[in-house]
């Protein structure tokens, strides 16, 4: 049995703008440690990360960490102007 997941548009969106922008990141979860997020990678290292309680405050914590840490990106452009 095959079936297709499809990503919303915004955070489809949200997740190649970060690649776009060449930000690495993830968002993850633990069955009962709740989400988090983390900007970096395992080879280069992480700039920051943080425990939350939701996937929405796992995006939007990565969303304006990437802004803050890369306020000249075409992410933090494009991101900065949609959430406000």
């Amino acid at each position: 049995m095959s079936s297709d997941i499809e990503p919303t548009d915004e955070l489809a969106s949200f997740i190649e703008d970060l690649h776009a922008s060449e930000i690495n990141g993830e968002i993850g979860w633990l069955y009962d440690g709740g989400w988090y997020a983390k900007i970096g990678d395992p080879l280069n290292g992480y700039k920051a990360e943080r425990n939350l309680g939701s996937l929405r405050e796992a995006a939007e914590w990565l969303r304006s960490t990437a802004i803050d840490l890369y306020p000249k990106s075409h992410f933090a452009e494009q991101w900065r102007r949609s959430w406000e």
